[in-house]
């Protein structure tokens, strides 16, 4: 796979539809602006009827390209978001800024005799009002490296999803996942489930960022202030606590 489909989205623009995204594809649904996955007929642009995107995986699919020798060995990536911060220029105020999937993005498979593969997503100036998860009939297997910045999202549940880097972020529901390398700036409001603490894309652990009263299940590696907003939050750890950078 080597060709890269590039959707320039037009700014204050809404599409009240679900949106498929087929395997072995690199895809960048890219907002010049702020843009809307629904009908965004309600107050806050929110919709009437979710829209979903769902990202398909297939190893037979990838397998296609990858016959056709190395240059052709790239993983599948999905992108999501704005090119920029999304605020559009205009006389009236904005109420939102980048992009807004009214659903979920679900990733489901189309080769039940290998469902497991690797795959890339990145969210970029973006919200997520759904879940970022595995399809519940034919779920994707394997790993779901994710990069997100500038975006807010309500819950993960995908067992094989690492978070490579989260940058000023905010999530607002729970997160089930693989594991983490990287969170910066973000706020974490809801609870965490995750493996490990990965050191795929250092600086391996979280940095700066800010808790709500929530409980973290699995290995927690943060630095100091970080550390100061998780235990003066009421926040509790079920399993290991590192603390970087620390001189005690």
């Amino acid at each position: 796979m080597r060709a890269r489909c590039i959707v320039l989205i037009a700014a204050n623009s809404a599409f009240d539809e679900d949106v498929v995204i087929p395997p072995a594809r690199h895809v960048q649904l890219l907002g010049l602006g702020p843009w809307v996955l629904g009908d965004a007929s309600l107050a806050n642009f929110a919709s009437s009827v979710s829209r979903n995107i769902t990202v398909q995986t297939s190893q037979a699919a990838e397998n296609v390209y990858l016959a056709q020798g190395p240059a052709f060995d790239a993983r599948p990536v999905t992108v999501i978001g704005t090119f920029n911060n999304g605020t559009s220029v205009s006389t009236h105020t904005n109420y939102t800024d980048g992009a807004i999937i009214s659903g979920s993005v679900i990733f489901q498979t189309t080769d039940l005799v290998d469902p497991f593969t690797t795959i890339e997503f990145q969210l970029l100036n973006a919200k997520v009002v759904g879940s970022i998860m595995q399809a519940l009939v034919n779920p994707h297997q394997g790993i779901l490296n994710s990069y997100f910045y500038n975006s807010r999202i309500n819950t993960i549940n995908h067992n094989g999803l690492n978070i490579q880097r989260m940058v000023d972020c905010r999530t607002d529901g729970t997160i089930v996942a693989a594991g983490y390398s990287e969170i910066a700036n973000s706020a974490i409001t809801g609870n965490v489930t995750v493996v490990s603490a990965l050191s795929d894309v250092p600086p391996t652990g979280i940095f700066c960022s800010q808790f709500s009263a929530i409980t973290w299940t699995g290995p927690l590696s943060l630095d100091a202030s970080s550390n100061y907003y998780f235990v003066n939050s009421g926040s509790s750890l079920v399993g290991g606590k590192t603390i970087l950078y620390s001189l005690l």
